[in-house]
């Protein structure tokens, strides 16, 4: 199992235009992000806080680690495989 990586935090605010999530990340959050890119990607979960604190951010960011499991036989062009056939 991977170390869980955090980066970023958030918080929800309200304003004249309803509430809106303002997510805030330190030099250090992006140089996590930028060691995590796969494929020049990376996916983050944003998830909250269980003990928040008034006037501190009620959320943080997880980078989303997970990778599919690859499948022997799987169709690697898109095409069909006649052995896949329900009939």
């Amino acid at each position: 199992m991977e170390d869980k990586i955090f980066c970023g935090n958030a918080k929800i605010i309200t304003t004249q235009y309803g509430e809106m999530t303002k997510i805030s990340f330190s030099q250090s959050d992006l140089e996590k992000l930028q060691n995590s890119l796969d494929n020049g990607w990376v996916n983050t979960v944003l998830k909250e806080k269980k003990n928040k604190v008034e006037g501190k951010p009620t959320h943080y960011l997880e980078v989303d680690t997970w990778k599919p499991e690859k499948q022997e036989g799987a169709i690697a062009s898109g095409g069909e495989n006649k052995d896949d056939l329900p009939f």
